[in-house]
């Protein structure tokens, strides 16, 4: 990227092709109750006020929801509530609710179920015996360095090596670290396996059945993007674009139990199963199983000092925090080099925690 950041990530057609899910024709109007919060919290040994925090963390869209209602909107370096803003990681949580979403169309039979199943042309080995679950969980054994400060790193190689092949011809090329279902290595090449896995099972685009089954559904106010690959497939990995106030909508189904209103969008089943890391290698905490000590589940995260809840979260700072105890939502998006610091990251997570557990009226 040239030039302002906060521009660019606001115009991702500048940078590569996109495909657009227009506005929902049954918006969902999102009611604010404007709230004075004067919340002081610890940010690396330092006990900062909320503004300070969000210059600090290069923040421009900034949302606090409370029961369901916006207590706090602000926006900076030239966000509005209508402008989109690439999501980065936090699209994964997207493209997980739509897996649960296959599965009760019964479009996938099982979570069980090797991925190879569904789609044969993946034939190296490292994928033999690898589940659907063990791709949503980063578990998969795939062997892949996402550093994304070191150029010889995978997903640095990757951008140039997929211009030349697909994903899946690319995917079929990495070796395997650890034996499937053992140990948590986040790395970005499994979600945009699932966005194969969707497109297949659904005979749809993944933008397609996205708009169909949650972006009209979910009520989004705004036009949102898809950054597409050479060969015109979704970057399900990190390339949607979305307003902030459309980003909360995803943290209010999940708060409500997969319900926007009285109609159900996804299971409240998939809603627990999706956010609770119950298997070893995924616990939150200094875990010799996982390669970070925040938890894992189904392509979202929890604190290294879970309540209870958990957040979708992208490399530049994209954030949609949930603390189902106190009905809290923050949706964070930001332009932060800072965020690829994993210690800087954590605490910026800690201090969201601390801001949400403050909230408890």
């Amino acid at each position: 990227f040239v030039g302002d950041l906060f521009t660019n990530f606001r115009h991702m057609e500048r940078f590569a092709p996109v495909s657009t899910m227009p506005p929902s024709p049954s918006p969902w109007q999102l009611d604010s109750e404007p709230t004075k919060i004067n919340f002081k919290g610890n940010f690396l040994g330092r006990h900062i006020a909320l503004e300070e925090f969000l210059d600090i963390s290069r923040t421009s869209s900034f949302l606090i929801l409370k029961n369901g209602k916006i207590i706090l909107e602000k926006y900076l370096h030239g966000d509005s509530k209508n402008t989109t803003h690439v999501s980065f990681s936090v699209a994964k949580s997207f493209v997980s609710t739509l897996i649960g979403i296959a599965l009760e169309e019964k479009l996938i039979g099982n979570l069980s179920d090797p991925i190879q199943k569904y789609l044969p042309e993946l034939t190296s080995k490292t994928f033999d015996d690898v589940t659907i679950r063990h791709v949503l969980q980063m578990s998969s054994g795939a062997r892949f360095d996402e550093t994304y400060t070191n150029p010889n790193s995978d997903i640095n190689k990757m951008s140039l090596l997929v211009m030349e092949m697909s994903y899946l011809e690319y995917i079929n090329t990495l070796q395997r670290r650890n034996k499937p279902g053992t140990y948590n290595h986040y790395a970005s090449i499994n979600t945009q396996l699932l966005g194969i896995l969707l497109a297949r099972v659904t005979g749809e685009s993944l933008t397609e059945y996205m708009v169909e089954k949650l972006w009209h559904p979910l009520g989004m106010e705004n036009l949102g993007q898809w950054v597409l690959d050479e060969q015109g497939y979704e970057l399900a990995m990190g390339g949607m674009s979305a307003s902030a106030r459309d980003y909360a909508k995803l943290g209010l189904l999940f708060l409500n139990q997969g319900m926007r209103g009285q109609t159900r969008i996804v299971s409240s089943k998939w809603v627990k199963e999706a956010t609770i890391p119950i298997e070893k290698h995924l616990l939150p905490g200094n875990n010799a199983h996982s390669s970070n000590t925040a938890g894992y589940q189904y392509q979202w995260w929890t604190p290294k000092n879970w309540d209870g809840d958990f957040l979708a979260r992208g490399i530049w700072g994209q954030t949609i925090y949930m603390h189902p105890k106190n009905q809290v939502i923050i949706v964070k998006l930001a332009a932060d080099q800072k965020n690829f610091d994993s210690k800087i990251k954590l605490a910026y997570i800690d201090y969201l925690q601390e801001l949400a557990q403050s909230l408890v009226n």
